[in-house]
């Protein structure tokens, strides 16, 4: 062990770094969810009751995420989406150093559990790459990977991909053990690893594609395909390949409680879900090239720190060779394990939305290609320079400027962009998709702005987000997160939401608050908007947006059969509400359809929200029997096209119709 002790070390200094910073980290936005479904079947297995007792939901310390409405008898009806294994073990850390011992707070405990096997990755990869290619090899891979800004920012947050991540190279590294040593030790511990990362997300689905193509070079059929080579192989070793899927499939059925009911029909469930999210979609068209998705690769090259980049790309150069010439299986292990995961989202009809964080496990591979091209470096540079030493110290002190730089973007490292792309603000500038995404972790820094300024009493709420993504534990006791929007009518609440070339969606509630008002605060890093807070109040109004006016003399034009109505005005204005007056009986009350609009009668553009149900309390507190209103977010108009799905519809049978706009200013 002695010889790995430099990797234990780095493990150790990334998992204090983590425990030290854990509380200046946020929530990602997808983490409640999983956070309350590990605890309720946490609580079954660990209980056999689907409900908590009376007891389970009371003491000093109870998280959160402990809800008796969504306890286990919930999901054993209601569950869909990613397998819950990481999530039972996030609770499991949570039981213990939160609610047992109280040493970390409520959200913190969680995020216990995704610092820990995240350095177990760090780990991991030095044991790989000093075992193959050396203790140097073995310091550049690893420093490539503890430094990567993706993988050390989500390592602090990231419930799903990190920890997909490391049960991946850990199921990959320690198969090939056991066919290069082979003994039967090392297939069971791949087997394990192997559950846990099927227990986490579907990614591991695709690790035939590495690995077959592997076994195939490292036995050929002709060499090996002979009874005498199956006779050499210990008995155990097909015990254990035997049992290996045995292992994989029952750890899911046990530690997924909704599949007790219907292991197969609710095992396709999830497969199905897999398939839509999947597959089908295309988030980048501008980067199809017949069919193929080159954003992957692309947006790899560009949040990829440069000499992170440069010495892994040597490291791939130097490999393919060596793969041909030397017959070097580890390095086409190797070569297969970057390759699949960035292929599979890569391939016509797949789809990949948010960056590459979805498809991590390639950065392992990524990593120690780092360090096979950082040794290769040294020995070319070391025959013209004779101390071997201090080109080691050049190559290592490369990695200076990355380490400068996350601590520079600290706690918001997963939006680094490289100068490939012109950094962060050029990423934004070209609207790339995924740049600037924070996935929530931005939101703590909101609450600490919000803490340092509101006034006892103050509330704020997201325009969009869910309420679940403020975890209460770090907001001011005398503050409190409200569940309206008063929109033009002011009464002084506070909005908070993130920003990124993705988010918000087009939606009114955003709309108003990024047109109509002017931010009290925002959260930037490197310029560029994190994060926005405004007070939704008269002083904070931008000048012109203050007024509305209702407007006179327009004309309507309607052809019922099809549901249209269409209002033209005198002259363009910036709109802010249609209001219709109409009938309520011998009509549907049902309204479904869409309001497009237009300055010039040619060029439309459709409206942000749909009719119905989606423009918040504030439309809803208006909205009326026989009272059609919908807002606009000062949109630039002389026409407004009103479709709906029904010609039977309730607002085509109008009685009045008002049109509202910006009193001060015009288009």
């Amino acid at each position: 062990m002695k010889n790995y002790f430099l990797g234990f070390l780095f493990a150790v200094v990334f998992f204090l770094i983590g425990i030290i910073t854990i509380s200046q980290y946020g929530l990602n936005i997808d983490e409640p969810a999983h956070f309350i479904r590990g605890q309720a079947y946490l609580n079954l297995l660990l209980t056999g009751k689907s409900e908590y007792a009376k007891k389970a939901l009371d003491g000093p310390r109870v998280s959160d995420w402990k809800i008796q409405q969504y306890n286990a008898d919930y999901y054993l009806k209601y569950d869909s989406g990613h397998p819950a294994m990481n999530d039972i073990l996030a609770a499991v850390t949570n039981r213990i150093f939160y609610e047992k011992l109280g040493i970390l707070g409520d959200l913190e405990s969680y995020h216990l559990f995704e610092v820990f096997i995240s350095s177990l990755l760090v780990f991991l990869v030095f044991l790989a790459t000093r075992r193959k290619f050396g203790v140097f090899a073995g310091i550049i891979a690893t420093l490539s990977l503890f430094l990567y800004p993706l993988f050390l920012g989500e390592s602090n947050f990231n419930i799903k991909d990190p920890i997909e991540t490391t049960f991946f190279a850990a199921t990959i590294y320690f198969f090939y053990l056991g066919i290069e040593k082979k003994l039967v030790k090392f297939f069971y511990l791949s087997a394990i690893f192997c559950a846990l990362a099927f227990g986490t997300k579907f990614n591991i689905v695709f690790l035939p594609f590495i690995i077959l193509p592997y076994l195939f070079f490292r036995f050929p059929p002709k060499k090996y395909l002979k009874i005498e080579s199956f006779k050499k192989i210990p008995k155990s070793i097909y015990v254990a390949l035997l049992l290996y899927p045995v292992i994989v499939f029952g750890s899911h059925i046990i530690f997924r409680p909704y599949l007790w009911i219907d292991p197969l029909g609710r095992f396709m469930e999830i497969v199905q879900y897999y398939q839509i999210v999947g597959t089908g979609f295309s988030y980048q068209n501008d980067f199809l090239f017949n069919g193929w998705n080159l954003y992957p690769p692309f947006f790899i090259a560009i949040s990829t720190p440069p000499w992170i980049l440069f010495l892994s790309m040597v490291g791939v150069f130097v490999a393919i060779p060596r793969i041909k010439k030397e017959n070097d299986k580890f390095l086409l292990l190797l070569l297969l394990w970057l390759i699949v995961p960035i292929l599979r989202v890569m391939w016509p009809g797949s789809s990949i939305y948010s960056g590459v964080r979805q498809i991590m496990e390639y950065l392992p591979a990524l990593s120690i290609f780092a360090g096979v091209g950082g040794l290769w470096l040294r020995d070319e540079i070391s025959k013209h320079i004779p101390s071997k030493a201090i080109v080691s110290l050049l190559i290592i002190a490369g990695f200076l400027p990355i380490a400068i730089k996350v601590v520079q973007l600290h706690p918001n490292q997963n939006v680094y962009m490289n100068f490939l792309i012109g950094g962060l603000p050029g990423a934004v500038e070209k609207k790339i998709p995924g740049a600037a995404e924070t996935l929530g972790n931005v939101y703590l820094q909101g609450i600490w702005w919000f803490n340092d300024n509101a006034e006892k009493g103050d509330g704020f709420k997201s325009p969009v987000g869910l309420s679940s993504n403020f975890p209460r534990q770090f907001i001011r006791e005398d503050l409190k997160i409200v569940n309206y929007f008063s929109g033009m009518q002011r009464r002084g609440e506070y909005m908070m939401e993130m920003i990124s070339v993705d988010y918000p969606p087009r939606v009114y509630n955003f709309l108003y608050l990024d047109r109509f008002l002017e931010p009290v605060h925002e959260i930037k890093v490197d310029g560029v908007t994190l994060l926005k807070i405004w007070k939704n109040d008269v002083e904070h109004t931008k000048k012109g947006y203050l007024y509305e006016k209702e407007e006179k003399g327009f004309q309507i034009s309607e052809d019922r059969k099809k549901g249209l109505v269409v209002i033209t005005l005198k002259e363009p204005s910036y709109l802010t509400r249609l209001e219709i007056e109409h009938e309520t009986s011998g009509c549907t009350k049902d309204i479904s359809g869409k309001i497009d609009y237009s300055l010039d009668n040619y060029n439309f553009e459709q409206a942000p929200d749909e009719l119905v149900n989606s423009q918040g309390t504030y439309a809803h507190s208006i909205q009326k029997e026989g009272f059609f209103v919908y807002f606009f977010p000062a949109s630039a108009a002389k026409i407004i096209q009103l479709t709906l799905d029904d010609p039977n519809s309730c607002p085509l049978f109008y009685k009045n119709i008002t049109v509202k706009s910006l009193r001060d200013i015009r288009p």
